[in-house]
């Protein structure tokens, strides 16, 4: 079956406050966002796959910062879209931070505008041109550690949310949250590691009827470690672009940061 079509939400959110401490290094030939603890030895490997806005948007950076202090875990976040993210001006412009919102019909204009161009993004990042450039990230990454033995741990949101479980093979446990363009059930019935959901009910990309199809499919792996974690409120992009000035969704962002380091702390330890 074919993806679907990208939806409007996955332009919705809000840029974050926030000063990210990592470094800027070349990775297996692809430039990449290093967070690392700020003490003792890492925990395991944990590669962010991020969505359409990049491995340089800012909510991504600090997110992965926050993981390598709490988890301490070193995290990696490639530029997997080759230095072609997604405007980010899209995202503060369509969905500007509440109260400084412009009058609906210039959103409305501006949605209108925006979205052919997401389109357009989407075609030239389609799973041929970019499943390649993934894969052979984590099969480098997975050979240089096969002397250590560290184990390797992906979290993908919306636009790698997808990815980051087509990258089964590659790696020893799983997060997403709230994946775009995923094939449900067919892409998430081959799944052989640990794997955890975050999940919007309010997400019209990812539905509660097939987040259930979800919850089904990962039933009959009675010997998979798999949650599905539903959060209440929380509509598509919540764990990443979620408005931390608005109390529900400053709890969906809190809240699936701490599932994602809790998973990994479990799962790459």
């Amino acid at each position: 079956m074919a993806a679907e079509l990208p939806s409007p939400c996955c332009m919705r959110g809000s840029l974050h406050n926030g000063n990210p401490t990592g470094t800027e290094e070349t990775i297996h030939g692809l430039q990449t966002y290093v967070a690392r603890p700020e003490t003792g030895p890492t925990k395991g490997t944990l590669v962010i796959i991020p969505d359409a806005f990049g491995w340089d948007f800012v909510n991504l950076r600090v997110l992965a910062d926050s993981y390598a202090k709490r988890g301490k875990f070193e995290v990696l976040m490639p530029d997997f879209h080759f230095g072609d993210p997604f405007t980010k001006s899209g995202l503060d412009s369509v969905f500007a931070l509440k109260g400084y919102e412009p009058p609906f019909y210039v959103r409305w204009w501006r949605m209108l505008s925006t979205f052919p161009v997401f389109l357009f993004w989407a075609w030239t990042h389609r799973q041929s041109v970019t499943l390649p450039i993934i894969t052979n990230f984590f099969k480098a990454l997975r050979e240089a550690h096969s002397s250590t033995g560290e184990k390797i741990g992906v979290a993908g949101f919306c636009w790698g949310g997808r990815y980051a479980i087509l990258v089964d093979s590659y790696v020893d446990a799983i997060y997403s949250a709230h994946p775009s363009f995923l094939q449900i059930p067919s892409e998430v019935e081959p799944v052989t590691k640990p794997i955890s959901f975050a999940l919007g009910d309010k997400d019209v990309v990812v539905p509660m009827s097939k987040v259930e199809q979800i919850k089904g499919v990962l039933k009959k792996k009675e010997n998979l470690d798999s949650e599905v974690i539903i959060y209440e409120g929380m509509e598509h992009s919540f764990a990443v672009r979620g408005n931390p000035e608005i109390e529900l969704s400053r709890k969906g962002l809190e809240g699936s940061e701490t599932q994602c380091v809790e998973w990994f702390t479990k799962h790459l330890k």
